[in-house]
């Protein structure tokens, strides 16, 4: 069994808990830089199209602004991302 990894992103997800709480990516990139996190827009742009890999301590920070629980990151991914 082999992962594809350019398959695996919570990308989608990212942009829908951004969009529920009304924040564009600027304003969200700015909550994150006030917990500490050290990121561009452009670097969350990049997490939101699944070209970044999402650090723990970024995810963490995130959790903690949009007061979800870590499923909500992971939701309708499937396993389309393993190869037999």
């Amino acid at each position: 069994m082999k992962l594809k990894q350019d398959k695996i992103g919570i990308g989608q997800n990212l942009k829908r808990l951004r969009i529920q709480h009304g924040l564009s990516q600027s304003q969200f990139t700015r909550e994150l830089q006030l917990l500490g996190i050290s990121i561009s827009c452009d670097i969350y742009k990049k997490m939101e199209q699944n070209r970044y890999n999402i650090r723990i301590c970024e995810l963490m920070a995130m959790q903690h602004i949009f007061n979800v629980s870590y499923d909500e990151f992971f939701k309708d991914l499937t396993r389309d991302y393993i190869e037999s």
